[in-house]
């Protein structure tokens, strides 16, 4: 009988939830906060000296240049700037929006002046006049806040005080007039109080700034990314449109594949994605152009959430259980491999927001908050949703669920699940997948040994620009605008769709100062127009040095974490499994772009530990299956193994592949429709994807299976050598009997 009451509880939630996003979902989009890569503008990051030799950077210098920085690019009236300090001596500057790019660097870089000027604008004192962190808060009459400050030269004071007594003088930083006092006394000790009608926030601030003008700091330039507005905007509107491609394709196949299940998934992958971006703005979080492809990729790895709670309800009801018991017995079996599989990515993206920069934090971060929301939506909201359309009654035929009468088989309660449909025999052939895999890899690790890895600016250092023409140009071409503008490039390359971009890398730095990088630009211009848009990615080599220690160290660490986990959540067989199918993943993807001689750079290493986190969720799905038929079986032989590892693979497939399928469309729809600037990062992690699918379903579990064998036969020679040389009995003899037996034997 149909339950009217929840068929309008379940309508009115999609209808509410629906409304809602409609409503909001104007706002949202408005307010999210894009990143230089989408928006134009450039970031820098900056490490600080002391203009003397021996000179210390401290913190507290280093956090008044920050603020000082800020205050000059405030003055300029640019809005949102993002300025932090990292470590011990670097700021990080990143501005979005800039029109005069050259001359907001040459302001930044020059270091805070401090000066102390007479009535007639004369410069009295610098800032290397005052002693270092002389300067403080004292308190005069009714605890009013004056500030004291001391110089090096007590004679430099005296003469000063005395030539003007009684006349006003005025501490300025740059152009800002700090405080303007008048000389009451002569000054014999080179000790001033300068009195005022102070707060102490303001007296604590000209205190912080005098001491920063006493070290004042020499930036220099280490990593700068500079995105043109035009370049931007483009790269917004193809990787936006590769996303909407991407999730009508992955919302049709779920809706076709699913059926009932698929239009829940749909609303829910809706529900996700309209909570994320509020959660987005609500962090206030920026949205880079990596960061929009982890949000596509995370609507592909959302779905994975759904197909293993579908396809183990559709295995369930293959067994004869009503819908809500098929619903129960699902959710309960699909929630353990659905977290399993989510935490070895999660621990990916977190090694990778530790030890990333800039946009790559904006990558991880969107990973990991897709991952958590997931969990959420597509897994929580979706099966209270499910569960209250089947205690309407109104839908209890497989068919909408997508499974077949002719595919229901009866089993008992403590029986494995059955293979009904479909045997593939996927171990009988591993030495020749072994083969294939060794292969490859020999392969890959002669083409590293000749050609090695065309590494980009991020762990080479130098300079990368990057230039989109908006009209087609050949290689030979492109060369020769760069000479002519008095370059010598180390690479030219031309690509984009229409091979319209132009790629230009040096291995040295251009000096932005003399605006070389401007030179080459304006000699494309005279060619192409000024309608251009331009990308620039310069690496310091100290700097190149640090980012490829840091991507070794990631990819090790993630590996490792990875591999601790699923030792501790399966045992060490499926963590060895594991681990060496991941390395088999991450080792095609470098040899492919070792034998292509394609570009390696940062959102490279982002796509490789992507992959490490997400070609193990089709291992893991394989091996909770083989671990759970275990329960079942007592595989004590070799045949009895492969008939287990074989029905766990068949049992798993369709979701081990649909899995797959979901995710790449995503990655496809970057590849194909997205911006040229995530092009790579979009192969890598198709390449990634594909074969990672390969290696769950036919390495993973044969090396496990060999890894299991012969632990079992070592456990048999065990056995069958304690039968034939028993251990000696033990003596009938109490303890006391024995001890006074051996101090006898002794004492003879």
């Amino acid at each position: 009988m149909l339950n009217y009451t929840r068929i309008t509880a379940f309508l009115l939630t999609i209808t509410i939830t629906l409304s809602l996003i409609g409503v909001t979902i104007p706002n949202v989009l408005s307010n999210v906060k894009l990143g230089l890569d989408l928006k134009g503008g450039f970031e820098v990051l900056y490490e600080a000296s002391t203009f003397e030799d021996n000179g210390a950077v401290t913190l507290d210098a280093l956090r008044q240049t920050a603020k000082s920085l800020e205050k000059r690019i405030n003055a300029l009236g640019i809005t949102e700037p993002e300025i932090w300090t990292e470590g011990s001596n670097r700021i990080r500057v990143r501005l979005a929006g800039i029109e005069d790019e050259q001359k907001v660097r040459e302001i930044l870089k020059k270091p805070a002046q401090l000066t102390v000027r007479g009535p007639d604008g004369a410069i009295e004192l610098n800032g290397s006049d005052f002693l270092e962190g002389a300067s403080h808060i004292v308190y005069g009459e009714l605890q009013k806040p004056l500030i004291r400050v001391e110089v090096k030269d007590k004679q430099k004071l005296l003469e000063i005080s005395t030539r003007l007594l009684h006349q006003k003088i005025t501490f300025q930083l740059d152009e800002t007039v700090l405080v303007e006092p008048v000389i009451l006394v002569v000054l014999t000790e080179g000790i001033s109080t300068l009195t005022g009608n102070y707060t102490y926030d303001q007296a604590k601030e000209i205190v912080d700034t005098i001491n920063l003008g006493a070290i004042p700091l020499k930036l220099t330039e280490k990593y700068a990314q500079s995105v043109g507005a035009s370049l931007g905007q483009l790269s917004l509107e193809q990787t936006v449109k590769a996303g909407a491609y991407a999730s009508i394709i992955i919302l049709l196949f779920m809706l076709v594949l699913y059926r009932i299940p698929g239009f829940i998934a749909s609303f829910t992958l809706i529900t996700y994605s309209w909570l994320l971006l509020g959660i987005m703005n609500w962090l206030g979080a920026t949205l880079t152009l990596p960061g929009i492809a982890a949000f596509v990729l995370g609507i592909g790895m959302a779905v994975d959430a759904n197909v293993i709670t579908y396809e183990r309800l559709k295995d369930e009801m293959r067994t004869g259980l009503s819908l809500q018991s098929a619903l129960r017995k699902g959710y309960k079996n699909s929630f353990r491999t659905i977290m399993d599989s989510h935490v070895t990515t999660i621990i990916a993206a977190i090694v990778l927001f530790y030890v990333g920069t800039g946009a790559i934090k904006g990558f991880a971060l969107t990973l990991v908050l897709s991952i958590g929301l997931s969990v959420l939506t597509n897994v929580y909201f979706s099966q209270w949703l499910l569960r209250m359309l089947a205690k309407t009654e109104a839908f209890n035929n497989p068919l909408f669920f997508g499974v077949s009468r002719k595919q229901v088989v009866a089993i008992g309660k403590n029986e494995p699940m059955p293979l009904v449909h479909r045997s593939f025999d996927f171990v009988s052939h591993r030495k020749l997948y072994f083969f294939i895999s060794i292969l490859v890899t020999v392969i890959g690790i002669g083409s590293l040994l000749v050609h090695g890895l065309n590494y980009g600016v991020d762990f080479k250092a130098g300079t990368t620009i990057d230039i989109a023409l908006g009209k087609p140009i050949e290689k030979n071409k492109a060369e020769e605008i760069v000479r002519k503008a008095g370059f010598d490039p180390s690479v030219v390359t031309v690509g984009g769709g229409q091979q319209d971009r132009v790629t230009v890398r040096f291995d040295r730095v251009l000096n932005a100062d003399i605006g070389e990088s401007d030179r080459i630009l304006s000699a494309f211009a005279l060619e192409y127009g000024n309608g251009i848009g331009k990308e620039e990615n310069t690496v310091d080599p100290g700097i190149a040095k640090e980012l490829a220690f840091q991507a070794i160290v990631a990819v090790a660490v993630a590996s490792i974490g990875i591999m601790l986990y699923v030792a501790i959540r399966f045992e060490w067989g499926f963590a060895v499994a594991a681990i060496i199918a991941l390395v088999h993943d991450a080792f095609f993807v470098i040899s492919v772009f070792s034998i292509l001689k394609l570009e390696v750079n940062l959102p490279f290493i982002a796509a490789i530990l992507t992959i490490v986190g997400y070609s193990i969720n089709d291992t893991v799905v394989i091996f909770d299956r083989i671990r759970e038929n275990l329960r079942f079986a007592r595989a004590k032989t070799w045949g009895d193994l492969t008939s287990l590892v074989n029905l766990s693979i068949n049992q798993t497939l369709v979701r081990s592949v649909n899995t797959a399928v979901t995710v790449l469309i995503a990655s496809i729809a970057l590849l194909v429709w997205g911006s040229d600037s995530i092009n790579l990062f979009s192969l890598a992690m198709t390449l990634g994807l594909v074969v990672g699918m390969y290696s769950s379903i036919y390495i993973a579990s044969q090396i496990w299976l060999t890894l299991k064998f012969k632990s079992i036969q070592r456990m048999e020679r065990r056995a069958l050598y304690l039968k034939n040389n028993p251990p000696p009995p033990p003596s009938p003899l109490p303890p006391e009997e024995v001890f006074e037996s051996y101090e006898h034997t002794y004492e003879k």
